[in-house]
């Protein structure tokens, strides 16, 4: 019985994040800016918080079901946006789950949250190069997509570290 509870709650949990990192996501959607790709990525707070009540992998796949039910709603399933939104919400999963391990001995949510980032812009660049664009066009746009994503990711990972201390303090 107990455990059934349990799975229970670790479901309901998972839903209510994705929730929240699908409806963010799609509002950000609306939000302009300077370049297709580059989204200020504020539903990334409900996955690092994913990963630390449910676990990296199962955190990290909220970004993956993210990317696949936000393209299904907005029309936009296996269009160019899509394979860059998801081929972007994969590396940084992958790169996420992989440090969440070292999470408060050599890493802080900040600094996981930054890799993922990073990771993210990374990736679909090189895709957007390799399939969309020239790559020396999209190259070119490395700098400030990488400073883009430092900044971003650092107030993902602020944000996720103060929802995480008050959701503990809640828990409690």
């Amino acid at each position: 019985m107990q455990f059934s509870i349990e799975r229970n709650r670790k479901i309901a949990r998972y839903a209510i994040l994705l929730a929240i990192s699908l409806s963010i996501w799609v509002l950000e959607e609306f939000v302009p800016r300077p370049i297709p790709w580059m989204k200020p990525g504020l539903s990334y707070v409900a996955v690092l918080v994913g990963m630390s009540i449910l676990g990296p992998i199962m955190g990290g796949s909220i970004a993956i079901s993210r990317s696949l039910l936000g393209s299904l709603i907005l029309g936009k399933l296996l269009s160019p946006s899509f394979i860059l939104s998801i081929s972007g919400s994969v590396a940084a999963s992958i790169v996420m789950i992989l440090l969440f391990p070292l999470k408060n001995r050599l890493l802080t949510p900040l600094g996981i949250s930054v890799a993922g980032s990073f990771s993210h812009i990374a990736v679909q660049i090189a895709i957007a190069g390799a399939l969309f664009y020239r790559m020396d066009i999209v190259l070119a746009l490395l700098p400030i997509s990488t400073i883009w994503a430092v900044i971003a990711g650092a107030i993902v990972g602020i944000i996720a570290t103060v929802v995480e201390k008050n959701l503990l303090n809640f828990y409690k």
